[in-house]
């Protein structure tokens, strides 16, 4: 089976989570038989084929050259992302689409597509944003690429790939699953940008099936953009086991504790640093804290960390690499996670995987899933409080709960994860092979 993919993000490109994700499904899913034609925002119009293991870590990379495609001996990590091209795109989107006929493949089409929801997204597309123009632009680059390919269903991954989603499903008669790793309520903490959350409302509505990460996600699509409930299949993400088991480090005397992830208002940095303060204060010996990650809120928060006076036991580490987020899990003792919204959370697998204890909010996908894990409302700082102090002052209790997660971490296997895809993929696709 060939499947189009969708996505904003795949290693190297990674701003969070859902790099991390595709990279671990699609690998699975290569594994299996299913043959990936992968399209992401690069400036050059190309597309990757991914059809085995080693072709997910080095996918190979054809350009659009002379109504062809054809290989090109560019490396993987030399693309670059699109820049936006302004308000207007042209050719206007709803005219390409009327002009191909789609070929005839056994499908099944469980939502049509109006003229009406093209019209408007061309509208949505045509806004003076900076993003929403690149999103206009990756739209018209995936129309333009998936001429010369042949597939059986579009799956796109977030709202930034559902426009080209849509737009295909039309042009193409094919299936669409809309995959939704974050909405924009968990981003923004309410209604968030009027044009991203009508597109979401639109991808979600008007493909065939939706996948949601978690029970979580699946209750507030249906609640704030009233998906019809049959459609949602919850596929939760898995671990991605490193090449050789990870290893403890040492790098400071006292015990670490770990904030991991984007610094912005979703993920819960400002009730992190209250929660160090209150440690600080109320704890008797020193603790270090890490704060790893970038986003808006970062100077923010460093300056609130001077004015408290805990600055000199906190460490604002900035974006890291991959490399560098597996050095830091591997010399935490403690990772916190206090999303007030966290559609699943990855960076809790891999927290267990490097033999950390974990605290997660209750408002998190993962908490549904895991086990040996601190489970806690975002709000609760008290409690997280009580708990990391009660850790330190039990190292036993601490390295036990530490050696628990790092085995029932193993179970969250992506090849299962694939399977879970596969089966949906058997509900939209007839007569195609599957392994």
């Amino acid at each position: 089976m060939k499947v189009l993919m969708l996505t904003w993000e795949y290693p190297p490109f990674i701003v969070g989570g859902l790099g991390i994700a595709c990279y671990g499904l699609f690998k699975a899913l290569a594994e299996k038989g299913i043959k990936i034609y992968m399209i992401l925002p690069t400036q050059e119009k190309v597309f990757f084929e991914i059809s085995s293991s080693w072709e997910a870590d080095y996918p190979t990379a054809k350009k659009w050259d002379k109504k062809q495609f054809e290989p090109i001996p560019l490396s993987f990590y030399e693309f670059h992302y699109l820049e936006p091209k302004g308000a207007y795109l042209s050719p206007h989107l709803i005219s390409i689409t009327k002009r191909w006929e789609p070929p005839q493949l056994k499908t099944q089409i469980f939502y049509e597509i109006p003229n009406e929801v093209l019209e408007r997204l061309e509208t949505l597309l045509s806004q003076d944003n900076s993003l929403i123009s690149k999103v206009g632009t990756y739209t018209e680059n995936v129309l333009e690429i998936s001429k010369a390919l042949d597939f059986n269903l579009i799956h796109a991954h977030d709202w930034l790939t559902y426009p080209a989603g849509l737009f295909l499903k039309k042009l193409y008669n094919v299936p669409l699953v809309t995959h939704i790793h974050a909405t924009e309520f968990d981003r923004a903490l309410g209604f968030g940008h009027p044009i991203i959350h009508e597109i979401e409302y639109l991808g979600l509505n008007f493909s065939d099936r939706v996948v949601a990460v978690s029970k979580y996600t699946s209750n507030l699509i249906k609640e704030h953009y009233k998906v019809p409930e049959e459609k949602i299949r919850v596929i939760y993400n898995a671990f991605s086991p490193p090449s050789k088991p990870p290893e403890k480090i040492k790098k400071f005397k006292e015990p670490v504790i770990l904030f991991l992830g984007r610094l912005t208002i979703q993920k819960g940095p400002g009730i992190f640093l209250e929660f160090a303060k209150k440690i600080i204060n109320t704890y008797g010996k020193k603790v270090r804290f890490l704060i790893a990650g970038a986003g808006e809120m970062e100077r923010h928060l460093m300056l609130e960390a001077a004015s408290l006076g805990i600055g000199t036991q906190i460490m604002f580490t900035g974006f890291l690499t991959r490399q560098e987020v597996e050095t830091a899990l591997s010399m935490s003792d403690v990772v916190v996670m206090p999303s007030p919204s966290e559609p699943f959370g990855l960076v809790a697998l891999e927290a267990m995987s490097h033999g950390c204890a974990l605290i997660v909010s209750k408002q998190s996908g993962v908490s549904e899933i895991i086990e040996n894990a601190y489970k806690v409302d975002f709000w609760d700082i008290n409690k997280m409080v009580e708990i990391v102090i009660d850790l330190l002052e039990n190292p036993e209790k601490l390295a036990e709960i530490q050696e628990k997660a790092q085995i029932e971490v193993q179970k969250f296997k992506w090849e299962d994860r694939a399977e879970e895809v596969i089966n949906i993929y058997r509900e939209l696709v007839y007569n195609i092979c599957f392994m």
